[in-house]
């Protein structure tokens, strides 16, 4: 069974104007930030689980992918929850030392950027209008972990 939908197509760096981001780590880490326990929520039974930020410091990059053009500090508020539903869905490659068990899910998200330096603020649309096109939640090891 296919578990990704074939019409996802990856984006390129003309869909992208510009992208929040807390910068690159000095492990090399990027697009992932160490949070309080307080902002994330999980369910007993594992089937949901929010995340939530409230004026979190992270850069504006105007133009995705382009090193030569300022960033600017930005401050974020996020929502994001996810509800599984249908069977659990698993796979396993011990060859790789990879596994993977989770279910389908729906995800209602908000987010708010705020820009001072430049005046710019975002707000997405209320979080019960959002459209899931894929998101899981669920468990995965891999390398060390396996």
């Amino acid at each position: 069974m296919d578990i990704f939908p074939r019409s996802l197509t990856a984006p390129s760096p003309k869909d992208k104007i510009a992208d929040i981001n807390p910068g690159i780590a000095s492990n090399g880490l990027f697009w992932t930030v160490p949070m309080s326990d307080a902002g994330l929520s999980l369910s007993p039974d594992g089937l949901s689980a929010t995340v939530r930020l409230r004026d979190f410091p992270v850069l504006d990059v105007p133009k995705f992918g382009a090193n030569t053009v300022p960033t600017y500090a930005a401050r974020i508020d996020l929502d994001l929850t996810w509800r599984g539903m249908g069977p659990l869905i698993g796979f396993t490659n011990p060859t790789h030392h990879y596994r993977i068990r989770f279910y389908r899910a729906m995800v209602q998200a908000m987010i708010r950027v705020t820009v001072p330096e430049i005046g710019f603020t975002f707000m997405s649309d209320p979080p019960e209008t959002t459209q899931t096109i894929f998101a899981m939640i669920g468990h995965d090891q891999n390398g060390l972990f396996f």
